[in-house]
């Protein structure tokens, strides 16, 4: 899959090794070679296609990550350097997420990631962002989820259906956007697989 994507012609110039925007950068285990995984920057793509009609939105990242044995792990990611979650708007951070599978997985690039050759240990949708300062004190959006569960408080993006309970469903996987923030989440092989149903 990784030499697939580099030499897709129409993507070439949209593939990189550093998953970085908005001055966020996300995190590679140092473990990886540049030839153990790609990244497709996807709304850089639809952006360069100069569409008369409306450029779709989509993610920022999809990150493929090659785990031996033709399986892979792949990471979808949307990076948002915010102050706070009101500064962007759920329903159109799920439309990206939707985008990207639905047309640009499912459709233009269907040769790739419905190729039956590659297997999935696990796909991950993220949505990164600074949005939540606390979290990043504390290194990541789960353990600051966590306290707040402890202290009572509750988190207005988790309680979002948008976001959090609105699965999407791609190659008989069932999917869930996560948020995290920066340096996570730290693209990285797996030796295991999940089943075709969890939260990624």
């Amino acid at each position: 899959m990784i030499q697939q994507i580099s030499q897709e012609r129409q993507l070439t110039k949209y593939t990189t090794h550093k998953i970085q925007d908005e001055g966020i950068e996300v995190s590679i285990d140092p473990l990886l070679s540049p030839d153990d995984y790609i990244a497709i920057k996807v709304d850089d793509y639809y952006n360069g296609l100069h569409l008369a009609k409306t450029t779709p939105k989509a993610i920022d990242f999809l990150v493929a990550v090659d785990c031996s044995c033709q399986d892979y792990v792949l990471y979808l990611l949307e990076l948002k350097n915010v102050k706070t979650p009101q500064a962007y708007q759920t329903h159109a951070i799920y439309e990206k997420f939707k985008n990207t599978l639905d047309h640009f997985m499912s459709e233009e690039f269907s040769h790739i990631f419905f190729n039956d050759h590659y297997r999935y240990r696990h796909i991950f949708l993220y949505l990164v962002t600074t949005a939540y300062r606390a979290a990043m004190k504390y290194g990541s959006f789960e353990k600051y989820t966590k306290l707040m569960q402890k202290i009572g408080k509750k988190d207005t993006l988790l309680n979002d259906s948008a976001l959090s309970q609105k699965p999407f469903r791609f190659r008989n996987k069932v999917l869930f956007i996560q948020t995290e923030v920066p340096p996570n989440p730290v693209i990285r092989k797996y030796s295991s697989p999940l089943s075709n149903h969890f939260n990624a």
